[in-house]
């Protein structure tokens, strides 16, 4: 999480506007893929309320053109020094004196502080590199097998334009240092008194390389007969341009499952696409993610207690290993897409065995709102899926759960920054930096207070805040025994 914190403030700092436009990278893992003039798929959200995704391919841009001269060499630019700094200091004390029964008294103290110093740098591609690179490249024939597959698929294409990148290497290092300290003293013939004290200090330092990715831009690309690169693409726009007698057939949909009550399912064109069918319209607010989530979990109090266990237990596993995780969503979406599920090892075998029959047909009522549940799991950062797993394994979703639903209802409309008050009966699994809902929203990018407890809404931090409430809401019903 050392690293998501980072980059989002170095964002913040970057981007005093509030659009928005560069996009976080979201861990140490992924931080070496992004790099200018590299491919990059988008996965389409399950929900209208969460972001899509993007997934390096692991292909340059002259991966698929024509051999020619290697990629253009980029200058650094917009060269900066950050500081971060944080300090906590959080303290107990408690005395009881009882007349002719004694004394006792405690404390407690927690003191934490992290640092880091950073330079950062700005790769730009600009506008003249890729009109000469059109001018002197064409696409590649045959076709790269990555793009017959995109095409198949219907997927979107995009190019990396410009990163932000650590200049030297960074060490964030962050102590804590816990202090307790007690004492009695009882009446009587021997006048019985004590006292003790203890401390415990930590220290962690984690070190970003030279050259990591903190944010990155895209631009989409349009693959006809040749290729081009659109800055500004509408929602509508396609990568792949169908041929002229594709064009005159209706589109298929994309792949976003509708569990209705027949038991049936189809795919229907997400409203984050601009297109919304009808009798499937969410609004975009609390009651709306309330009423999608409402008919996405039906299946889950369908599953019998040995499956819930198992599924459970799977799930515990995949939020502490996000690629298996991503698998998962990707086996599962498949699946539903040709009706089959083939055997798996691990974790991921343990969850999609919970989701056929013996013929290996997907039982599409159960299969579906676990491919929604998996796709709100995969919105979060990997810090933010140890703490899920954690609160998994310990039971406690119900105390974080009921205070994200209390800040997405009094920060509505979600469009406009503003300050929500924290209702002090839903803080009693403590308000302090550390804590896991502490540390589960400002991983969501919000600013959070700890004196007058509050939380400063950031309209960039709905598409999070969304996914952590539909996971929370959707682990808690599965970590309920049925009825």
């Amino acid at each position: 999480m050392a690293f998501e914190g980072v980059a989002r403030r170095v964002l913040r700092e970057l981007d005093r506007s509030g659009e928005q436009e560069l996009i976080m990278v979201d861990s140490l893992r992924n931080s070496t893929t992004f790099r200018p003039y590299c491919l990059v798929g988008r996965k389409r959200p399950s929900s209208w309320f969460w972001r899509p995704r993007y997934t390096c391919l692991n292909l340059s841009i002259t991966d698929i053109l024509e051999p020619g001269a290697p990629e253009p060499a980029l200058q650094p630019s917009g060269h900066c020094k950050l500081h971060f700094s944080n300090s906590m200091d959080v303290g107990s004390k408690v005395e009881l004196d009882a007349l002719g029964q004694g004394r006792i008294a405690g404390g407690a103290a927690v003191v934490g502080s992290s640092s880091v110093s950073m330079e950062v740098h700005t790769l730009r591609v600009e506008h003249g590199t890729w009109e000469a690179l059109q001018q002197e490249r064409r696409l590649r024939q045959p076709e790269h097998k990555v793009l017959q597959q995109l095409r198949r698929r219907r997927d979107n294409l995009f190019v990396v334009t410009e990163v932000v990148q650590t200049q030297k290497e960074v060490e964030i290092t962050s102590t804590q240092k816990q202090e307790g300290w007690g004492k009695f003293a009882l009446p009587g013939a021997k006048g019985l008194q004590g006292e003790g004290q203890g401390h415990r200090s930590d220290r962690k330092t984690v070190t970003i390389p030279a050259g990591s990715t903190l944010a990155f831009q895209v631009a989409q690309l349009v693959i006809g007969s040749d290729w081009e690169i659109d800055f500004f693409p509408d929602k509508k726009q396609r990568s792949f341009r169908p041929p002229e007698e594709a064009r005159r057939e209706p589109p298929q949909p994309t792949l976003r499952v509708l569990y209705e009550s027949t038991n049936t399912w189809r795919g229907f064109p997400s409203q984050a696409e601009g297109a919304a069918e009808e009798g499937a319209a969410f609004t975009e607010d609390l009651q709306g993610l309330r009423a999608e989530m409402v008919t996405w979990s039906q299946g889950l109090v369908c599953l019998s207690g040995v499956r819930r266990q198992v599924l459970r237990a799977a799930l515990g596993q995949l939020l502490r290993d996000a690629q298996a995780l991503e698998a998962t969503e990707a086996a599962l979406e498949q699946g539903l897409r040709c009706g089959r599920l083939e055997r798996q090892d691990g974790p991921m075998g343990a969850v999609l065995e919970c989701l056929v029959l013996p013929s290996r047909e997907v039982v599409q009522k159960l299969a579906v709102p676990v491919l929604y549940l998996l796709g709100a799991l995969a919105v979060l950062s990997e810090g933010q899926q140890l703490l899920m797993a954690q609160a998994l394994d310990t039971g406690a979703l119900r105390g974080p759960l009921e205070l994200v639903e209390s800040i997405l209802e009094q920060s509505e409309p979600w469009q406009e920054p503003r300050d929500v008050s924290l209702p002090p009966g839903l803080l009693e699994g403590g308000w302090e930096e550390g804590a896991p809902t502490w540390a589960l929203l400002e991983a969501c990018g919000l600013r959070l207070q700890r004196g007058a407890p509050q939380v400063c809404w950031e309209p960039q931090a709905q598409a999070q805040v969304c996914a952590l409430y539909v996971s929370l809401a959707l682990l808690a019903q599965l970590n309920q025994d049925p009825s």
